[in-house]
């Protein structure tokens, strides 16, 4: 008997049960949490990922993050697997075959959306979105590598590893600390409380917060006046290190909140980069295909439909001569 060898990789019940609570309040992200979930089930690929490990660049700017420069070596199979499933899961099942993988992620890395949409068959907007999640894995990877390199100095409102602007901020702790925390590594740094991420503004009469509706005061949306940028915020006891985490605190990243009070209208996500990281991304050897024997001897379920008939008819004269029925 042949059969496939399984590639589906289930999540941690703790991840799990934080995207369900997030489809059950917010059902027209559905697109997106399937994204999410595909890209915190391929990032438990360890054996994948965590073989890249990046080739830093010496003398980089004092302000540039650690992937500035740097070159990545990626498995282009796993990578064309992953991106095709993603795209699948968008809806581009017309262009999830003719897409490079190994060059969107290193658009998505250098967070270069004109290389984005030049890639494009369809939707571009969609095609953005494609390649941020696609580039989660490959991302985490590095951050298990080098994160420990990351300066506890460093307090800009950019990533230090990969550039981006912060997905969440955290009020760690009895202290309640502020970090802030990137949704695509997940790497996590500390910052001074009255800083805008986005422009340093540190007036703190242009700095404010939005509260929900309800009264719930444990979650709020920071907002600057100053660029009209906002961060989603909430109080945690450890890291939300995981995409999860930050997807259950998030919902969906691209939807600005609701302005509930006076000046607040206009918040938006930067349209520019943080810091683009200037990463290149190569094609790695890929690991070896693993294969399973089928239950007759020297039938592979990789082999080819010749070679598996070969095989057959191998055993079938072998078989015969042994009991004299056939010589």
């Amino acid at each position: 008997m042949l059969w496939p060898l399984a590639r589906r990789r289930h999540l941690a019940p703790d991840q799990a049960q934080r995207l369900a609570d997030v489809r059950q309040k917010n059902p027209e992200s559905e697109t997106w949490l399937a994204l999410v979930e595909a890209a915190l089930a391929e990032s438990q690929g360890a054996t994948t990922w965590d073989a890249v490990v990046p080739a830093l660049v010496d003398g980089r700017p004092a302000r540039a993050p650690l992937l500035h420069g740097a070159e990545l070596s990626v498995h282009r199979r796993s990578a064309s697997r992953f991106v095709r499933h993603l795209a699948q899961l968008a809806g581009l099942d017309g262009a999830a075959h003719r897409l490079d993988a190994v060059d969107l992620l290193e658009a998505a890395i250098r967070q270069d959306d004109a290389r984005i949409d030049a890639l494009a068959t369809g939707d571009a907007s969609l095609l953005r979105v494609v390649a941020q999640v696609a580039a989660v894995p490959l991302l985490r990877g590095c951050a298990r590598a080098i994160g420990s390199e990351v300066s506890s100095a460093w307090w800009e409102g950019y990533c230090p590893l990969c550039g981006a602007w912060p997905t969440l901020a955290e009020f760690r702790g009895l202290e309640r600390k502020r970090w802030l925390r990137c949704g695509r590594c997940g790497i996590g740094w500390e910052v001074p409380w009255l800083r805008c991420p986005f422009c340093a503004e540190t007036n703190h009469e242009n700095l404010g917060y939005l509260a929900p509706e309800d009264g719930e005061t444990a979650r709020k949306v920071e907002v600057c006046d100053t660029c009209k940028g906002y961060v989603k915020a909430e109080p945690t006891v450890s890291e939300l290190h995981d995409l999860a985490r930050c997807a259950a605190s998030c919902s969906l990243p691209s939807k600005p909140p609701k302005a509930g009070a006076s000046g607040a209208s206009g918040i938006r996500r930067p349209m520019r980069s943080g810091s683009p990281s200037s990463a290149t991304c190569s094609t790695a050897p890929s690991p070896p295909i693993q294969t399973r024997m089928s239950s007759r001897r020297g039938c592979s379920s990789n082999a080819r439909p010749r070679d598996r008939r070969r095989a057959a008819c191998a055993r079938w004269h072998c078989r015969f001569s042994r009991s004299g029925a056939w010589r």
